[in-house]
């Protein structure tokens, strides 16, 4: 009796469980179970494209800003480096140097702001008389030409800027030996961020989110170094964690941050003091919160197939070379003729570890343009002005 009892209620638990009604609602429960989690699915399916979307256009900004990831430059394969110095050691075999009777000296145009104080008729008076050799002076534009005169031996020594410089010691065996400089070292530019004094932006990490005023791609200075520092010691990336706007010159940067017109400015050290010296600006126009190290400017040496002996008597006439004063009633007289530049052996390993780091995110022989963007609106794709200076 008991048995069947429960059985007869087994029976009828199984029976109100399939009856219809009870499975159909069933059913129905599942089936938006199913729905839902499909919906999720594609909904969280969406999101995740969207995020790698966004990823990639973020990507691609910061790509068209000319920041790379840092890829260390190295010597071409036709080099070694066996003292880990980063310069190319000399040939193996002898008969590869070469020991030219006639030196050329390759050099900036005479005036050029790059190559401040060098009068280079003096200089190589200096050097034809060192090395006993005729010397030969050439105008030198970094150009396919002149690269194409190295490769065949026709420049012996060249002067140029420091930025420059690692592209040849990279691709040409070019060994720098001095930069231009006085008493108190090399003689170079600094990178400085600006913002208006009542900012409350303190740090360089403080501009994400903010904008910065660039001048032009091209611009050391005024727009590669800060982009490649700061995303060196920041993190930041141009046009993902900040905005770039081109203000295409230097003095239009710094005035527009005297009159409160814009967040942030990257601008060159040099351009600044200038204008503090001219009273155009005034010390409480603005706030420095960041100033690089010395970049240095001109500097000057030969390349690794240059027979030994013959380097050496350059390299002494290099560090030899000094400049004369202007007198101080000549039109040509300035503040700092008082301390006339010379050149100052280098090691480039530890002299140049800057414009490496700098030279490892963008190709400083890249000629890049920029155009002058909108008030209110981003400007991260280069296209028209050549800024033709180094600052």
């Amino acid at each position: 009796m008991y048995q069947g009892s429960r059985l007869n209620r087994r029976r009828g638990s199984r029976a109100s469980y399939f009856r219809p009604g009870v499975g159909a609602v069933r059913l129905i429960s599942w089936l938006c179970v199913l729905a839902t989690l499909a919906f999720v699915a594609r909904e969280l399916r969406h999101t995740m494209l969207a995020n790698s979307d966004k990823k990639i256009t973020l990507e691609e900004a910061v790509r068209n800003t000319g920041l790379r990831d840092v890829m260390p430059k190295r010597l071409a394969s036709q080099f070694t480096d066996l003292p880990g110095r980063l310069l190319a050691d000399p040939p193996a075999s002898a008969d590869q140097l070469i020991d030219p009777q006639t030196i050329v000296v390759a050099h900036l145009p005479a005036g050029d702001p790059e190559t401040p104080g060098v009068d280079w008729p003096r200089f190589e008076a200096q050097l034809a008389a060192a090395t006993g050799r005729k010397v030969q002076d050439e105008i030198f534009d970094n150009g396919p030409t002149d690269l194409a005169k190295i490769k065949d031996g026709k420049i012996t020594l060249v002067a140029l800027h420091g930025v420059d410089a690692p592209f040849l010691v990279n691709n040409y065996g070019y060994q720098p030996a001095a930069v231009l400089g006085d008493e108190s070292g090399a003689s170079g530019n600094h990178l400085d961020i600006i913002v208006p004094p009542t900012s409350a932006i303190t740090t360089p990490a403080q501009l994400r989110g903010h904008n910065l005023v660039c001048t032009v791609p091209s611009s050391i200075t005024g727009y590669r170094a800060a982009i490649a520092l700061l995303a060196q010691n920041e993190g930041l990336r141009p046009a993902a964690d900040y905005t770039i706007i081109w203000s295409l010159g230097q003095k239009k940067s710094i005035a527009g941050i005297a009159r409160g017109k814009y967040e942030a400015a990257a601008i060159s050290d040099d351009k600044l003091q200038s204008l503090l010296k001219k009273g155009t600006v005034s010390p409480s126009d603005f706030r420095v919160i960041y100033k690089s190290k010395e970049i240095p400017r001109t500097t000057i040496g030969w390349f690794n197939n240059l027979k030994p002996e013959l380097a050496a008597k350059i390299n002494a006439a290099i560090l030899a070379y000094r400049a004369v004063p202007a007198r101080p009633d000549s039109p040509d007289a300035d503040a700092d003729d008082s301390k006339p530049l010379h050149f100052i052996a280098v090691e480039y390993k530890k002299d140049f570890q800057l414009i490496r780091d700098i030279d490892d995110r963008f190709d400083p022989r890249l000629d890049m343009k920029a155009v002058k963007a909108p008030k209110a609106t981003p400007a991260t794709q280069p296209a028209a002005a050549r800024d033709a200076s180094r600052e």
